[in-house]
């Protein structure tokens, strides 16, 4: 009998956990669906449905039992960025803490966009400092939507994406992958047999927050994001002078209509502010060694998963 048990698990599929980021609208809940059968709500527009970590089920894939993650992107529309950051940061931290590791990560990018504009690159930046550079040779880099263009047209946007640093150049170099996706599961299933052979590997942000127990404003992901938030603040801060200026002279001139467009671009910024000072507090808040680490962040987004996958996992 254990004769039997030990020749059917040389045979059992070997369990492989991989990640799919993006940004929002890039493709990476159809991308999932496609690949494993699921069916994840897909955001229509601009919105996104992804507010929690989802995992697909279990699927079969050769030898491979391959789960899939969902992950929301860093321009999500119910989520500030900071939000989003502590709860990818919680979530891989609390897999690292259980000995769960990923055996890659896929990167979506929409091949029809007209140029990687900045919303796109800070979504980039925060998946390589996420990853780090030992982590990117396990990772892919996925343009998809090609059926949206002309063939020659997402040639010369592919050359460029992945020729120039500001783009996927540097983390080619360091070992990511390039990739078609043609919306087919057979193009996604090309995409993970490349990715399910890896061995499972820490990221950058599970070193830093676990072993190296860095508050979250320290690691390269947090450190970058408290930088855009201060630079964005110096901007609201030098356009509310200039709306002052622009209001005493609309005051001396009786302009009431101006008076008004003014007041309503000024609050309009100071909501702004607000918003960034909120996420300020929220890295710093998150980063209390004092504080005591949540319920297991983990469990919250468990909860928010349906029965079927959380009894799956």
């Amino acid at each position: 009998m254990a004769k039997n048990l030990k020749k059917e698990s040389k045979f059992a599929p070997k369990p492989v956990t991989i990640a799919v980021m993006g940004p929002t609208g890039a493709g990476k809940t159809t991308f999932i669906n496609v690949a494993s059968g699921s069916d994840f709500r897909v955001g229509v527009g601009l919105e996104s449905c992804t507010d929690a970590m989802q995992f697909s089920q279990p699927f079969q894939l050769d030898n491979y039992s391959i789960t899939l993650i969902d992950t929301p992107g860093f321009d999500d529309t119910s989520k500030t960025d900071a939000e989003v950051l502590n709860m990818v940061t919680e979530f891989f931290s609390s897999q690292y803490e259980k000995g769960q590791l990923l055996n890659g990560i896929i990167y979506m990018h929409r091949i029809s966009d007209n140029r990687m504009g900045g919303t796109a690159v800070r979504n980039f930046r925060f998946f390589k400092q996420l990853c780090g550079d030992d982590f990117l040779p396990s990772s892919a880099i996925v343009t998809n939507m090609w059926g949206e263009i002309a063939p020659e047209v997402g040639v010369v946007r592919e050359q460029e994406l992945f020729g120039k640093d500001i783009f996927f150049k540097s983390a080619i170099d360091a070992g990511a992958s390039p990739f078609r996706h043609a919306n087919t599961a057979e193009s996604a299933h090309v995409i993970l047999r490349h990715l399910a052979g890896s061995a499972p590997k820490v990221m950058l942000i599970q070193k830093e927050l676990v072993d190296e127990k860095k508050p979250i404003y320290a690691t390269a992901a947090g450190a970058a994001l408290l930088g855009e938030i201060a630079e964005r603040e110096k901007k609201h801060q030098e356009r509310l002078e200039e709306l002052r200026k622009e209001m005493d002279e609309a005051v001396k001139a009786q302009d009431e209509e101006d008076m008004r467009e003014l007041e309503e671009a000024r609050a309009a910024l100071a909501a702004e502010q607000a918003k960034l000072q909120m996420q300020k507090r929220l890295l710093e808040e998150a980063s209390r060694p004092s504080a005591p680490r949540p319920q297991s962040f983990f469990m919250v987004l468990l909860l928010k998963l349906t029965p079927c996958v959380r009894r799956s996992l």
